[in-house]
């Protein structure tokens, strides 16, 4: 299949067989999910892949125990995280020094605009700071393109939560090219994954994916989409 059978295939499966799936599929598609676009290249992301049985019971439950989460012969929890940055800057900028690429702008970049953008104190202070701050750049903004944000920690976590998006999409596509299927869930009690995922405040659960070979009856209905006119706008 080229890539355009690819995304025609795919479909979200509400319920799976009992055909188990190769560890290495899963690690084949989990490795294309890092390949994602990214925001600034600093990788937000983590992904969970739950195999501790008890661990996986507590997930479904957690799904509000949906056929997707119940069938699936195997779970993922993609999440994102305004907390890994500093790591995560450290590494590209090591990964630029040692090609001998780090030229003054890129360092600029990321020791002075990324920290601005992504540190946030627990109360939000800074938030209130980069918001008055923001009026005055607006008024730049009148006579030139400006940044405007991001401001407050929701809006790093917007960020971050796109970029997870993206990589969610290389996943799934990975296994229909590989011949296995998917079901992106959105239905979760966000607050008990994170329990069962040990997370902090500064991760945000994305998605919860099932993974498995569709049952006969595990799409639910034939493919819809609104009439592209409503949402193509050439101008």
């Amino acid at each position: 299949m080229d890539f355009f059978d690819l995304v025609k295939k795919r479909r979200s499966v509400r319920k799976f067989s009992n055909e188990n799936v190769p560890d290495e599929v899963i690690l084949k598609a989990l490795k294309t999910a890092l390949l994602a676009a990214n925001s600034s290249n600093l990788q937000p992301w983590e992904f969970y892949w739950v195999r501790d049985s008890k661990k996986k019971k507590d997930l479904v439950k957690a799904c509000f125990s949906q056929n997707a989460a119940k069938t699936a012969q195997e779970l993922i929890v993609a999440v994102s995280r305004i907390d890994t940055w500093k790591r995560n800057r450290n590494l590209i900028l090591k990964n630029y020094k040692e090609k001998g690429k780090l030229i003054p702008i890129v360092e600029k970049y990321y020791n002075k605009v990324i920290p601005l953008s992504y540190t946030h104190d627990r109360i939000g202070l800074l938030g209130v700071l980069k918001k008055i701050l923001s009026f005055f750049i607006g008024i730049v903004g009148l006579f030139k393109p400006v940044a405007r944000g991001p401001i407050f920690k929701y809006d790093v976590f917007e960020i971050v939560t796109k970029t997870t998006a993206l990589a969610c999409q290389n996943f799934m596509m990975a296994l229909v090219a590989q011949g296995y299927d998917s079901c992106p869930m959105e239905g979760f009690d966000h607050k008990r994954v994170k329990k069962i995922l040990n997370l902090n405040s500064k991760s945000h659960v994305v998605m919860v994916l099932g993974v498995g070979k569709s049952d006969p009856k595990g799409v639910y209905g034939e493919r819809f989409r609104i009439d592209e006119d409503l949402v193509i706008k050439i101008i």
